[in-house]
Protein backbone atom coordinates (compact mmCIF):
# COMPACT_ATOMS: atom_id res chain seq x y z
CA UNK A 1 0.00 0.00 0.00
CA UNK A 2 1.20 3.44 -1.17
CA UNK A 3 1.77 6.40 0.86
CA UNK A 4 -1.07 9.21 2.09
CA UNK A 5 0.63 12.57 2.27
CA UNK A 6 -1.02 15.99 3.47
CA UNK A 7 -0.12 19.22 2.18
CA UNK A 8 -0.80 22.49 4.00
CA UNK A 9 -1.67 25.41 1.76
CA UNK A 10 -3.23 26.21 -1.56
CA UNK A 11 -1.00 28.52 -3.61
CA UNK A 12 1.41 27.98 -6.31
CA UNK A 13 3.99 26.82 -4.09
CA UNK A 14 1.77 24.15 -3.05
CA UNK A 15 0.71 22.74 -6.29
CA UNK A 16 4.18 22.90 -7.38
CA UNK A 17 5.19 20.43 -4.10
CA UNK A 18 1.33 18.34 -4.67
CA UNK A 19 2.44 17.48 -8.01
CA UNK A 20 5.96 16.62 -7.58
CA UNK A 21 4.95 14.64 -4.57
CA UNK A 22 2.20 12.79 -6.55
CA UNK A 23 4.43 11.85 -9.72
CA UNK A 24 6.38 9.45 -7.09
CA UNK A 25 4.65 5.58 -7.50
CA UNK A 26 5.40 5.08 -4.09
CA UNK A 27 2.80 7.73 -2.88
CA UNK A 28 -1.45 6.87 -3.51
CA UNK A 29 -3.31 10.16 -2.43
CA UNK A 30 -1.49 13.16 -1.64
CA UNK A 31 -4.94 15.56 0.70
CA UNK A 32 -3.96 19.19 0.34
CA UNK A 33 -4.96 21.22 2.88
CA UNK A 34 -7.33 23.81 2.24
CA UNK A 35 -5.70 23.09 -1.22
CA UNK A 36 -6.71 25.53 -4.61
CA UNK A 37 -7.53 25.31 -7.79
CA UNK A 38 -4.66 23.71 -8.94
CA UNK A 39 -4.56 20.72 -6.38
CA UNK A 40 -8.73 20.72 -7.84
CA UNK A 41 -7.27 19.11 -10.36
CA UNK A 42 -4.30 17.28 -10.11
CA UNK A 43 -4.01 13.34 -9.99
CA UNK A 44 -3.72 11.16 -7.14
CA UNK A 45 -4.75 14.60 -4.99
CA UNK A 46 -7.52 15.92 -3.23
CA UNK A 47 -8.69 19.43 -1.41
CA UNK A 48 -9.77 18.65 2.19
CA UNK A 49 -10.29 21.73 4.60
CA UNK A 50 -9.47 21.15 8.21
CA UNK A 51 -11.95 21.84 10.60
CA UNK A 52 -11.95 23.81 13.56
CA UNK A 53 -10.96 27.02 13.59
CA UNK A 54 -7.58 26.58 15.38
CA UNK A 55 -5.60 25.80 12.50
CA UNK A 56 -2.98 23.85 14.46
CA UNK A 57 -5.54 21.28 16.11
CA UNK A 58 -7.33 20.89 12.56
CA UNK A 59 -4.53 20.05 10.46
CA UNK A 60 -3.55 17.02 13.44
CA UNK A 61 -7.19 16.40 13.31
CA UNK A 62 -7.08 16.13 9.60
CA UNK A 63 -3.51 14.39 9.31
CA UNK A 64 -4.34 11.77 12.20
CA UNK A 65 -7.91 11.18 10.58
CA UNK A 66 -6.22 10.78 6.89
CA UNK A 67 -3.79 8.60 8.37
CA UNK A 68 -1.14 10.29 6.48
CA UNK A 69 2.66 9.20 6.52
CA UNK A 70 3.91 12.82 6.51
CA UNK A 71 2.53 16.59 6.79
CA UNK A 72 4.58 18.66 4.23
CA UNK A 73 3.98 22.32 5.27
CA UNK A 74 3.88 25.07 2.30
CA UNK A 75 3.53 28.36 3.89
CA UNK A 76 5.23 30.26 6.95
CA UNK A 77 2.26 31.31 8.99
CA UNK A 78 1.65 27.54 9.93
CA UNK A 79 5.07 27.48 11.00
CA UNK A 80 5.58 30.37 12.80
CA UNK A 81 2.65 29.47 15.27
CA UNK A 82 4.36 26.06 15.83
CA UNK A 83 2.28 23.72 13.64
CA UNK A 84 5.10 21.09 13.41
CA UNK A 85 5.21 21.19 17.06
CA UNK A 86 1.89 20.11 17.27
CA UNK A 87 2.12 17.54 14.72
CA UNK A 88 4.90 15.77 16.22
CA UNK A 89 3.41 16.24 19.78
CA UNK A 90 0.50 14.02 18.23
CA UNK A 91 2.97 11.75 16.68
CA UNK A 92 2.03 12.72 13.55
CA UNK A 93 5.41 12.91 11.04
CA UNK A 94 5.85 16.42 9.89
CA UNK A 95 8.32 18.21 7.76
CA UNK A 96 8.78 21.91 8.35
CA UNK A 97 10.55 23.60 11.65
CA UNK A 98 9.49 23.75 14.84
CA UNK A 99 8.34 27.19 16.05
CA UNK A 100 11.60 27.99 17.83
CA UNK A 101 13.29 27.39 14.48
CA UNK A 102 11.09 29.32 12.35
CA UNK A 103 11.83 32.65 14.41
CA UNK A 104 14.55 32.74 11.31
CA UNK A 105 11.50 33.86 9.15
CA UNK A 106 9.04 35.31 11.67
CA UNK A 107 11.59 37.82 13.07
CA UNK A 108 14.02 38.84 10.48
CA UNK A 109 15.78 40.63 13.68
CA UNK A 110 16.14 37.29 15.51
CA UNK A 111 17.45 35.95 12.16
CA UNK A 112 20.00 39.03 11.83
CA UNK A 113 21.19 38.14 15.52
CA UNK A 114 21.80 34.33 14.62
CA UNK A 115 24.30 35.38 11.75
CA UNK A 116 26.29 37.37 13.82
CA UNK A 117 26.28 34.75 16.63
CA UNK A 118 27.59 32.38 14.00
CA UNK A 119 29.67 33.94 11.89
CA UNK A 120 27.49 34.04 8.60
CA UNK A 121 28.14 36.29 6.01
CA UNK A 122 26.06 39.54 6.43
CA UNK A 123 24.63 42.72 5.96
CA UNK A 124 25.70 45.19 9.43
CA UNK A 125 22.22 45.62 10.59
CA UNK A 126 20.36 46.44 13.86
CA UNK A 127 16.53 46.08 15.37
CA UNK A 128 14.86 48.59 16.64
CA UNK A 129 11.76 48.38 19.13
CA UNK A 130 10.82 52.10 18.73
CA UNK A 131 10.50 54.82 16.11
CA UNK A 132 12.28 57.17 17.61
CA UNK A 133 15.98 54.63 18.15
CA UNK A 134 15.28 53.66 14.55
CA UNK A 135 15.07 57.34 13.49
CA UNK A 136 18.05 58.68 14.85
CA UNK A 137 19.92 55.67 13.94
CA UNK A 138 19.57 56.41 9.83
CA UNK A 139 22.34 58.80 9.50
CA UNK A 140 24.76 56.00 11.05
CA UNK A 141 23.86 53.17 8.10
CA UNK A 142 24.02 56.29 5.09
CA UNK A 143 22.08 56.21 2.26
CA UNK A 144 20.13 53.91 0.51
CA UNK A 145 19.21 52.22 3.63
CA UNK A 146 17.13 49.22 3.63
CA UNK A 147 14.08 49.14 5.93
CA UNK A 148 12.65 45.79 7.23
CA UNK A 149 9.45 44.87 9.38
CA UNK A 150 10.57 42.24 11.47
CA UNK A 151 7.63 39.94 11.47
CA UNK A 152 5.40 38.49 8.45
CA UNK A 153 4.42 40.85 6.01
CA UNK A 154 3.50 38.43 3.29
CA UNK A 155 6.60 39.32 1.13
CA UNK A 156 6.21 43.07 0.91
CA UNK A 157 7.55 44.33 4.33
CA UNK A 158 11.27 45.14 2.71
CA UNK A 159 12.02 48.44 1.29
CA UNK A 160 14.94 50.06 -0.07
CA UNK A 161 15.12 53.94 0.98
CA UNK A 162 17.35 56.32 -1.89
CA UNK A 163 17.49 59.08 1.09
CA UNK A 164 16.26 60.28 4.21
CA UNK A 165 13.05 61.22 3.53
CA UNK A 166 12.01 58.32 2.42
CA UNK A 167 13.44 56.25 5.45
CA UNK A 168 11.62 58.40 8.01
CA UNK A 169 8.48 58.18 6.24
CA UNK A 170 8.91 54.10 5.44
CA UNK A 171 10.06 53.96 9.81
CA UNK A 172 6.89 55.72 10.48
CA UNK A 173 4.71 54.32 8.59
CA UNK A 174 5.39 50.68 10.01
CA UNK A 175 6.25 51.81 13.81
CA UNK A 176 3.58 54.69 13.99
CA UNK A 177 1.11 54.68 11.31
CA UNK A 178 1.37 50.86 12.03
CA UNK A 179 0.58 49.41 8.03
CA UNK A 180 1.87 45.95 8.99
CA UNK A 181 0.42 45.76 12.27
CA UNK A 182 1.78 43.41 14.75
CA UNK A 183 4.63 42.51 11.85
CA UNK A 184 5.98 45.84 12.16
CA UNK A 185 5.93 46.97 15.45
CA UNK A 186 9.74 46.00 15.56
CA UNK A 187 12.20 46.87 12.34
CA UNK A 188 15.26 46.04 11.31
CA UNK A 189 17.41 48.75 9.65
CA UNK A 190 20.40 47.13 7.34
CA UNK A 191 23.21 48.31 5.25
CA UNK A 192 22.43 48.91 1.35
CA UNK A 193 24.62 46.39 -0.30
CA UNK A 194 25.34 46.36 -4.28
CA UNK A 195 25.49 42.91 -6.04
CA UNK A 196 23.63 41.12 -7.75
CA UNK A 197 21.22 38.14 -5.72
CA UNK A 198 20.37 34.44 -5.81
CA UNK A 199 18.30 31.90 -3.67
CA UNK A 200 19.54 29.76 -2.39
CA UNK A 201 17.34 26.56 -1.61
CA UNK A 202 17.80 23.06 -0.07
CA UNK A 203 16.52 20.67 1.84
CA UNK A 204 18.16 20.45 5.77
CA UNK A 205 18.15 17.77 8.32
CA UNK A 206 20.36 17.85 11.42
CA UNK A 207 23.78 19.92 9.86
CA UNK A 208 23.02 18.77 6.27
CA UNK A 209 21.88 21.04 3.72
CA UNK A 210 21.07 19.32 0.03
CA UNK A 211 20.80 22.01 -1.95
CA UNK A 212 18.78 23.07 -5.22
CA UNK A 213 20.14 24.55 -7.85
CA UNK A 214 20.93 28.51 -7.19
CA UNK A 215 17.78 30.40 -8.38
CA UNK A 216 17.27 33.85 -9.64
CA UNK A 217 14.13 35.71 -8.57
CA UNK A 218 12.92 38.46 -9.82
CA UNK A 219 11.12 40.42 -7.10
CA UNK A 220 10.15 43.87 -8.46
CA UNK A 221 6.93 44.54 -10.72
CA UNK A 222 8.25 46.07 -13.58
CA UNK A 223 11.08 45.32 -16.73
CA UNK A 224 14.57 46.53 -15.52
CA UNK A 225 13.29 45.85 -11.93
CA UNK A 226 11.48 48.77 -11.73
CA UNK A 227 8.67 49.32 -9.36
CA UNK A 228 7.51 48.04 -6.03
CA UNK A 229 8.44 44.81 -4.28
CA UNK A 230 5.95 42.09 -5.01
CA UNK A 231 5.96 38.82 -3.76
CA UNK A 232 8.02 37.36 -7.19
CA UNK A 233 7.42 37.78 -10.83
CA UNK A 234 9.55 35.07 -12.27
CA UNK A 235 12.37 32.64 -11.37
CA UNK A 236 15.12 31.43 -13.53
CA UNK A 237 17.48 28.53 -12.52
CA UNK A 238 20.33 27.71 -12.47
CA UNK A 239 21.08 31.01 -12.14
CA UNK A 240 23.90 31.81 -14.34
CA UNK A 241 26.31 33.91 -12.74
CA UNK A 242 26.59 31.89 -9.95
CA UNK A 243 29.94 29.73 -10.98
CA UNK A 244 32.13 27.11 -8.55
CA UNK A 245 34.60 30.25 -7.21
CA UNK A 246 30.63 31.90 -6.14
CA UNK A 247 29.24 28.52 -5.21
CA UNK A 248 32.13 27.91 -2.56
CA UNK A 249 31.72 31.34 -1.02
CA UNK A 250 28.77 30.82 -0.37
CA UNK A 251 28.87 27.44 1.24
CA UNK A 252 32.14 28.48 3.16
CA UNK A 253 30.82 31.80 4.61
CA UNK A 254 27.07 30.86 4.47
CA UNK A 255 25.80 28.03 4.36
CA UNK A 256 28.32 26.08 6.50
CA UNK A 257 28.59 28.19 9.59
CA UNK A 258 24.06 28.55 8.94
CA UNK A 259 24.23 24.85 9.87
CA UNK A 260 26.65 25.04 12.51
CA UNK A 261 24.71 27.19 14.12
CA UNK A 262 21.70 25.69 14.03
CA UNK A 263 22.88 22.71 15.33
CA UNK A 264 24.85 24.29 18.31
CA UNK A 265 21.42 26.25 19.39
CA UNK A 266 19.26 23.67 18.59
CA UNK A 267 17.50 24.94 16.01
CA UNK A 268 18.00 21.91 13.71
CA UNK A 269 15.61 20.69 12.01
CA UNK A 270 14.14 18.35 9.01
CA UNK A 271 12.84 20.94 6.15
CA UNK A 272 13.18 23.20 3.40
CA UNK A 273 15.55 25.88 4.18
CA UNK A 274 15.67 28.94 2.16
CA UNK A 275 18.71 31.78 2.05
CA UNK A 276 18.58 35.13 0.16
CA UNK A 277 21.85 36.02 -1.15
CA UNK A 278 23.39 39.29 -2.04
CA UNK A 279 26.82 38.83 -4.19
CA UNK A 280 29.03 41.76 -3.92
CA UNK A 281 32.00 42.81 -5.11
CA UNK A 282 33.34 41.94 -1.17
CA UNK A 283 32.22 38.35 -1.20
CA UNK A 284 28.48 37.03 -0.89
CA UNK A 285 26.46 38.27 2.11
CA UNK A 286 23.58 36.45 3.67
CA UNK A 287 20.34 38.86 3.39
CA UNK A 288 17.49 36.51 4.93
CA UNK A 289 16.36 33.08 5.74
CA UNK A 290 12.67 31.60 4.44
CA UNK A 291 12.40 28.31 6.64
CA UNK A 292 10.19 26.92 3.54
CA UNK A 293 10.07 26.84 -0.64
CA UNK A 294 10.01 29.58 -2.06
CA UNK A 295 7.10 31.02 -4.09
CA UNK A 296 7.76 31.12 -7.05
CA UNK A 297 11.09 29.43 -6.58
CA UNK A 298 9.30 25.94 -6.49
CA UNK A 299 7.91 26.35 -9.65
CA UNK A 300 10.86 26.90 -11.20
CA UNK A 301 13.33 24.15 -8.91
CA UNK A 302 10.97 21.06 -7.98
CA UNK A 303 10.07 20.27 -12.21
CA UNK A 304 14.40 19.52 -12.70
CA UNK A 305 14.48 17.09 -9.85
CA UNK A 306 15.26 13.91 -10.86
CA UNK A 307 13.73 10.69 -8.60
CA UNK A 308 10.56 11.40 -6.54
CA UNK A 309 10.47 14.51 -3.85
CA UNK A 310 8.66 12.15 -0.89
CA UNK A 311 12.74 10.39 -1.33
CA UNK A 312 14.49 13.12 -0.06
CA UNK A 313 11.48 14.21 2.36
CA UNK A 314 11.76 10.99 3.84
CA UNK A 315 15.63 10.86 3.95
CA UNK A 316 15.77 13.96 5.75
CA UNK A 317 13.25 13.22 8.18
CA UNK A 318 15.33 10.10 9.10
CA UNK A 319 18.28 12.31 10.53
CA UNK A 320 21.49 13.87 8.66
CA UNK A 321 22.91 10.52 8.28
CA UNK A 322 20.53 9.65 5.76
CA UNK A 323 20.20 12.91 4.37
CA UNK A 324 24.40 13.20 4.07
CA UNK A 325 24.06 9.96 1.85
CA UNK A 326 21.67 11.08 -0.64
CA UNK A 327 22.85 12.07 -4.28
CA UNK A 328 20.04 13.95 -6.16
CA UNK A 329 19.90 14.27 -9.65
CA UNK A 330 18.95 16.95 -11.83
CA UNK A 331 17.28 17.51 -15.41
CA UNK A 332 20.01 18.81 -17.78
CA UNK A 333 19.40 22.53 -18.89
CA UNK A 334 17.51 25.43 -17.41
CA UNK A 335 14.12 25.96 -15.87
CA UNK A 336 11.95 29.39 -16.40
CA UNK A 337 9.11 30.45 -14.35
CA UNK A 338 6.47 33.59 -15.35
CA UNK A 339 4.27 34.63 -13.18
CA UNK A 340 0.73 36.00 -14.51
CA UNK A 341 -0.61 38.53 -12.36
CA UNK A 342 -3.66 40.47 -12.04
CA UNK A 343 -4.70 43.68 -12.68
CA UNK A 344 -3.11 46.20 -9.43
CA UNK A 345 -1.21 43.96 -8.46
CA UNK A 346 0.63 44.24 -5.49
CA UNK A 347 -1.57 46.86 -4.56
CA UNK A 348 -5.61 46.58 -4.92
CA UNK A 349 -7.03 43.93 -7.29
CA UNK A 350 -10.27 42.81 -8.87
CA UNK A 351 -10.64 38.98 -8.89
CA UNK A 352 -13.48 36.91 -10.24
CA UNK A 353 -12.61 36.65 -14.25
CA UNK A 354 -12.29 33.37 -16.25
CA UNK A 355 -9.03 32.18 -17.22
CA UNK A 356 -8.35 31.17 -20.59
CA UNK A 357 -5.68 28.93 -22.27
CA UNK A 358 -4.13 26.54 -19.47
CA UNK A 359 -4.45 23.96 -21.03
CA UNK A 360 -3.20 25.60 -24.71
CA UNK A 361 -0.18 26.03 -22.63
CA UNK A 362 0.23 23.21 -21.09
CA UNK A 363 -0.09 21.29 -24.81
CA UNK A 364 3.52 23.23 -25.79
CA UNK A 365 5.13 21.76 -22.88
CA UNK A 366 4.95 24.27 -20.33
CA UNK A 367 3.76 23.24 -16.82
CA UNK A 368 1.06 26.19 -15.38
CA UNK A 369 0.92 26.45 -11.31
CA UNK A 370 -1.96 27.89 -10.58
CA UNK A 371 -1.80 30.22 -7.55
CA UNK A 372 -4.41 32.85 -7.18
CA UNK A 373 -6.98 30.87 -8.84
CA UNK A 374 -10.37 28.75 -7.47
CA UNK A 375 -13.24 26.54 -9.72
CA UNK A 376 -16.46 27.22 -10.95
CA UNK A 377 -18.91 24.55 -10.41
CA UNK A 378 -18.03 23.44 -14.31
CA UNK A 379 -14.95 23.29 -13.64
CA UNK A 380 -13.71 26.78 -14.94
CA UNK A 381 -11.03 28.62 -13.18
CA UNK A 382 -11.60 31.78 -11.98
CA UNK A 383 -8.79 34.02 -10.67
CA UNK A 384 -8.89 34.49 -6.97
CA UNK A 385 -5.38 36.17 -6.09
CA UNK A 386 -2.96 39.21 -7.17
CA UNK A 387 -0.03 36.06 -8.66
CA UNK A 388 -2.80 33.61 -10.93
CA UNK A 389 -0.26 31.16 -12.22
CA UNK A 390 3.34 30.21 -12.91
CA UNK A 391 4.24 29.08 -16.10
CA UNK A 392 7.08 27.13 -16.09
CA UNK A 393 9.04 25.99 -18.88
CA UNK A 394 12.33 23.18 -19.14
CA UNK A 395 15.11 24.15 -21.93
CA UNK A 396 18.18 22.75 -23.13
CA UNK A 397 19.79 26.07 -22.30
CA UNK A 398 18.13 29.66 -20.28
CA UNK A 399 17.03 30.87 -23.68
CA UNK A 400 15.03 27.92 -25.13
CA UNK A 401 13.36 27.35 -21.52
CA UNK A 402 12.62 31.16 -21.68
CA UNK A 403 11.64 31.32 -25.23
CA UNK A 404 9.31 28.31 -24.32
CA UNK A 405 7.81 29.70 -21.19
CA UNK A 406 7.08 32.88 -22.59
CA UNK A 407 5.28 30.80 -25.55
CA UNK A 408 2.98 29.65 -22.83
CA UNK A 409 2.14 32.91 -21.43
CA UNK A 410 0.77 34.41 -24.35
CA UNK A 411 -1.63 31.45 -24.44
CA UNK A 412 -3.35 32.72 -21.15
CA UNK A 413 -5.66 34.82 -20.83
CA UNK A 414 -7.74 36.83 -18.22
CA UNK A 415 -9.17 40.45 -17.26
CA UNK A 416 -6.75 42.81 -16.37
CA UNK A 417 -3.61 39.75 -17.13
CA UNK A 418 -0.08 41.64 -16.99
CA UNK A 419 3.70 40.07 -16.41
CA UNK A 420 7.20 40.61 -16.80
CA UNK A 421 8.68 40.65 -20.25
CA UNK A 422 12.16 40.17 -18.88
CA UNK A 423 12.39 37.44 -17.32
CA UNK A 424 15.70 35.32 -17.93
CA UNK A 425 16.75 38.13 -20.60
CA UNK A 426 20.45 37.91 -21.72
CA UNK A 427 20.83 34.51 -19.47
Amino acid sequence: MGKRIVVVGGGGREHALACALSESSDIDEVICSPGGGGTAVLPKCRNLAADGKDGNHGIVRLARDCRADCVVVGPEAPLARGLIDALRESGVRAFGPPKASARLESSKGFAKEFMMRNGVAAAVSRRFENSRDALDSLDAFGFPVVVKADGLAGGKGVFICADRREAVNTVEEMMVRSRFGAAGAEIVLEEFLEGWETSIIGITAGGCFMPFPPARDYKRAGDGDAGPNTGGMGVTAPHPLVNRAVGDDIQRNIIDPTMRGLTCEGLAYSGFLFIGVMVTPGGARALEYNVRFGDPEAQALLPLLEGGLDTYIGCALEGEGRLGGCRPGWRGGASCCVVTASGGYPRSVETGFPIRGIESAEELGCRVYRAGVSLGKDGTPYTAGGRVLGVTALGADPAAARKLAYRGVREIDFHGVWYRGDIGAGE
